[in-house]
């Protein structure tokens, strides 16, 4: 029992301190969306036809 679980430990252990295993397991920081970042877009622009009433 306790070898086993020793054995599980180190490979816990191992697995964190890889950088594939972290990008395989999904635990990579690296592809997340900057929050700070602004994006400019174009004003908005009314419909020509907008004073019309339907």
């Amino acid at each position: 029992m306790k070898k086993t679980s020793l054995i599980l430990i180190l490979v816990c252990a191992m697995l964190v301190g890889c950088s594939t295993a972290k990008k395989w397991l999904g635990l990579d920081k690296t592809n997340t969306p900057d929050e700070t970042k602004v994006e400019t877009r174009a004003p908005l622009v009314l419909p020509p036809d907008f004073d019309e009433l339907p």
